[in-house]
């Protein structure tokens, strides 16, 4: 079992040019080159101390002392730079808060997955223009020494990192005058030219150390492995396909800081079969099918439906992620043959590291003595002139390989699980249980109560740590938390019926179902800006 390490101010020290030597077809890295570093680069990284704040680059360490409530930096930033700070002291539980134009505003007490009292913050930054760090002592109790430290994590190393190909090995030896990484462990930096689709497995590997493998995309976010094979070995394997193209960097290190030891780093082809991680490149888009019902003629009316569907696609419009091709589906052009043609014509033109959003808000019915499923009973979603069954979308779903995120606001629609869980990369938001009814709401809230959350979540809501992205996990949170702060004090009591057709009473509950980890809690669905913005989904 491993323990983390206490990250501390003085955790972080110099950085070192590591310049590897070719020999046979395999890198050497480590101690032999550290002369080779100049007393400049050592000085940019190790920072100046500095009293109550000041300028500081990105890419810079800066060490400061906190003798007041708080002490401010200022930094240039780019609109959509990727940006990592770290605030680090040995004296006082840190507060980071980081403020810029556009009302950015984005503050951190304690790191994320960190058992310290120091705080990071990782986030893109909306506007060009001066950023304000400030830094504060958690209740305004405690002061002393401390450091802040930024990083571009598009391009994480000072300068040190070498070459690597597909197909190559290399070795390298983490010594005590290695560059740090932001837990303070030593790291050895390693790039890799890649192209996008590519499917390759970075491997690391020591007997002498306990490894931690982390890639850092060209757009600066990090994938990253410690024990591949938690339950027998300390090694590190990351299979990833590719995004983009561009230059990745690799980062050898250790799961604790001041661990020294030689390491062995290798990059293949993923084999047939295995699966990777598929990270979301940042112009990746959604190709939205959205469909509303309100005015039926062969089954009772309801309020508003139709509404959730054209508010849906214009938060997507809002937030710049709606592909043009995208479909929305009003009333009586919400037929069996125009939803399966809409999705048809969408699924064609997808690319691969796009994401299929399907929503629906309307009527949904559960029906009895079926033998496609193991409850002997299958649900639907009533389209305007006729039912889809949950079978059928799955039968539908089967040749789609794209990230798929399928909302359904009816009543049984989490009976719709079956899509989620047919294939990886999937993910259900259901308004209620498989055998429980929807309530329409009241209010701005009509039509529906799951649809009502879900806009929100898109326009901005779900975008929990301010990267400008929406994450599976960020979205699951996101949706049950806002749901139940609405219905805390008064339950939406409704109806539940079981196969027999018959009725008792019972309460909606949200379902959110990401297929086990088939959605990986950290898969980016939508990447605000991604899209034109003045791009309209066809009615």
């Amino acid at each position: 079992m491993k323990k983390a390490g206490l990250l501390t101010a003085a955790a972080l020290g110099t950085v070192l040019i590591i310049a590897p030597v070719a020999a046979q077809g395999v890198l050497e890295t480590g101690a032999a080159a550290v002369n080779a570093t100049s007393e400049l680069q050592l000085t940019k990284q190790q920072g100046k101390p500095r009293n109550g704040g000041g300028t500081i680059a990105l890419g810079e360490q800066v060490e400061g002392f906190l003798s007041e409530d708080t002490a401010t930096y200022v930094m240039e930033g780019r609109a959509g730079q990727r940006i990592r700070i770290s605030l680090t002291s040995a004296r006082f539980d840190t507060v980071l808060r980081v403020t810029g134009p556009d009302g950015f505003e984005t503050e951190n007490d304690d790191a994320p997955g960190s058992d310290t009292l120091d705080s990071r913050i990782d986030a893109v930054l909306p506007a060009d223009g001066t950023y304000r760090l400030t830094v504060s002592a958690y209740a305004n109790e405690g002061g002393g020494s401390f450091r802040l430290a930024t990083m571009d994590p598009a391009n994480p190393t000072s300068g040190n990192a070498r070459a690597i190909a597909l197909g190559e090995t290399a070795s390298g030896i983490l010594t005590q005058s290695d560059e740090r990484a932001f837990d303070g462990a030593f790291v050895d930096y390693f790039t890799y030219s890649g192209r996008a689709g590519q499917r390759v497995t970075f491997d690391l590997g020591s007997s002498e150390i306990d490894t931690t493998l982390a890639i850092f995309l060209p757009d600066g976010r990090e994938e990253k492995n410690d024990d591949f094979r938690a339950t027998d070995g300390t090694d590190s394997r990351l299979s990833i396909t590719l995004p983009q193209d561009g230059i990745y960097h690799i980062a050898a290190s250790s799961f604790a800081p001041g661990e020294t030891g030689r390491y062995s780093i290798s990059l293949s082809e993923a084999e047939a079969g295995v699966r990777t991680v598929r990270p979301a490149s940042g112009s990746a888009r959604v190709f939205a099918l959205t469909v509303g019902v309100a005015d039926y003629a062969r089954i009772s009316p309801l309020n508003r439906t139709d509404e959730d569907a054209e508010r849906v696609t214009a938060a997507l419009q809002d937030a710049g992620v709606l592909a043009p091709e995208s479909v929305t589906l009003i009333n009586r052009d919400a037929t069996r043959a125009n939803f399966s043609s809409a999705l048809g014509n969408i699924t064609g033109v997808m690319g691969d590291d796009d994401l299929l959003l399907v929503f629906f808000s309307g009527h949904g019915e559960k029906v009895e003595n079926m033998t496609t499923e193991r409850d002997g009973s299958a649900e639907t979603i009533e389209l305007y002139d006729a039912p889809l069954f949950d079978y059928e979308l799955a039968q539908m779903f089967e040749g789609i390989d794209a990230r798929t995120l399928l909302v359904i606001d009816a009543c049984f629609a989490a009976g719709f699980d079956n899509v989620v869980r047919q294939r990886n990369n999937r993910m259900g938001i259901f308004s209620s249980d498989e055998d429980t009814l929807s309530l329409v709401a009241v209010g701005e809230k009509s039509g529906g109560y799951i649809s009502h959350v879900f806009r929100q979540a898109i326009e901005g809501g779900a975008d929990l740590n301010g990267d400008r992205a929406v994450e599976a996990g960020e979205l699951s949170e996101y949706m049950r938390r806002e749901f139940y702060r609405m219905v805390l004090e008064e339950p939406l009591v409704t109806d539940a019926e079981d196969f027999r057709d018959m009725q008792s009473p019972g309460w909606q509950h949200i379902v959110v179902d990401r297929g086990g980890d088939g959605m990986p809690h950290q898969q980016v669905l939508m990447n605000f800006g991604s899209a034109d913005g003045n791009a309209m989904a066809r009615r």
